[in-house]
Parts: C-alpha cells; structure tokens; sequence
C-alpha cells in the first residue's frame, strides 16, 4: 500500500480531485496505473489510488499486489506514473471519458437497498446536503480540463509517498 496527504471532503476542490484521482487510479483498466503497471508491464493483477477523506484528515491512498521480485520495479512505475500524471495532468479525452463513466454509472450506486442506504448514510456523513443526489452529476460535468490538470498535481506527489510492504520485496530502497 502506498498514500500521501489528501485532502477533506468539504474541500471545494474535491470533486476535481476525485475526477482527477480516478483518471489516475480509480478506473479500473481505463486507468494511467493500470495501464502502465498491469498492461504494458503485466506487474501485477490490480492497482488502484483514490482519495479517502476522514473526519480530520485525508488520504491519497493506493495499493497493488505482485511478486518479490517485481516489487521494487513496480513501486518505480507508480511513482514515474503519478510523477508524469502530476506534471502533465489528464488529457481532454481522459477528462471527457471519466465524467462519461462517473455519471452514468452514478445511478448503479443506488440499485438495491442497502446500496441506497449506503449512498444516503456518505451523503448525510459528509454533509453534502439532502440535495446532493440531484447536484451530484452537474458537479463532475463541471470540472474542467484546468481544474483537474491543477488536482492532478496536488493528489500526483511520488516523494511523499509513505509505502507499506508485507513478504520479502526485492529492489526497495
């Protein structure tokens, strides 16, 4: 596992970040890590980042799983990847796809009851407001191609990576 300061979900500039975090790491195989670390390196079956506010701190929080000895080759690709990602932020095609994705599959969150009491509990957590299902969707199609590319930067920060290892990795230093 592997994280760095995040930020509250009452940031104003959240949802450009989760947009931002999900072009990262958050998309499955639509993802930068995912293609860079699973497809062209084939270094592991998942990666993922994403952000996780708490109720006094946030996190940038990812994880991945391979072999020893791939585990220092690995962590090299996630950080050259969130390096490249915050210098250089999403494409408009990137952006574009993600806020496609995001809101059309907003309404699977709610598809049985406890998902919808799930969603409704975050919602009320977060005090997003009563309103927020309705607002939800207009607040990714906001986020613009600036907005995310300056997120990228703050959520991308490869040197301030705290790094968690379990077995016996090779090539960490």
């Amino acid at each position: 596992t592997f994280g760095t300061d995040g930020m509250l979900r009452n940031d104003p500039d959240f949802i450009p970040a989760y947009v931002a975090s999900f072009i990262l790491g958050g998309g499955g195989f639509g993802s930068r890590l995912t293609e860079e670390v699973r497809e062209k390196r084939g270094l592991t079956y998942g990666v993922s980042i994403g952000l996780y506010p708490f109720d006094h701190a946030g996190l940038v929080f990812g994880q991945l799983g391979t072999r020893n000895e791939k585990a220092g080759e690995a962590l090299s690709v996630v950080k050259d990847v969130m390096k490249h990602f915050g210098e250089e932020g999403p494409t408009g095609t990137e952006l574009a796809d993600t806020k496609t994705y995001l809101t059309g599959s907003y309404a699977l969150r709610f598809d049985s009851n406890s998902k919808i009491a799930s969603q409704l509990l975050a919602i009320q957590q977060d005090n997003l407001g009563i309103d927020y299902v309705n607002r939800r969707n207009a607040l990714i199609e906001a986020v613009t191609l600036d907005q995310a590319k300056v997120q990228a930067r703050r959520i991308s920060q490869p040197d301030k990576l705290i790094v968690t290892v379990v077995g016996k990795p090779e090539g960490i230093k």
